[in-house]
């Protein structure tokens, strides 16, 4: 709760990286886990395989329950991000366990890496000491 107290209080130094936007490469997994999913698990790509595209029943089949595998996989690793960004990596940081959580469902992996290159937040009264310091 101390974060929240100080953060509350303004003391922490302003960080781009605190605001919940999903931006960049977090955007594009975004994208792409979206779009694999619905596509893997939707009513209407049965459809769109053999009328449109002229694959047989049994072709339509074996592709969607292959990409059923790596749409799986996206959405898994979407929620492991989630769990190890807001759960473990935000506080060890000093972040907001909460944004990091959501970049971390959208994001997945990448939100992980963005986050471990990512410095401790720091306070405005230590931010003042470490430049006396240097």
């Amino acid at each position: 709760m101390s974060w929240a107290k100080k953060a509350r209080e303004g003391e922490f130094l302003k960080d781009p990286f605190e605001l919940l936007s999903i931006e960049g490469s977090l955007q594009l997994y975004s994208i792409v886990t979206t779009l694999i999913t619905a596509f893997a698990f939707g009513k209407s790509s049965t459809k769109l395989l053999e009328d449109v595209l002229q694959f047989s029943n049994s072709e339509s089949g074996s592709l969607l329950g292959l990409l059923q595998v790596p749409a799986l996989v996206f959405v898994l690793a979407s929620i492991g991000s989630c769990v190890v960004c807001g759960a473990i990596l935000a506080p060890s940081k000093n972040r907001n366990w909460f944004v990091w959580g959501v970049k971390g469902f959208a994001g997945g992996p990448l939100a992980i890496l963005q986050l471990k290159s990512l410095d401790s937040l720091i306070t405005r009264g230590e931010a003042e000491e470490k430049a006396r310091s240097t």
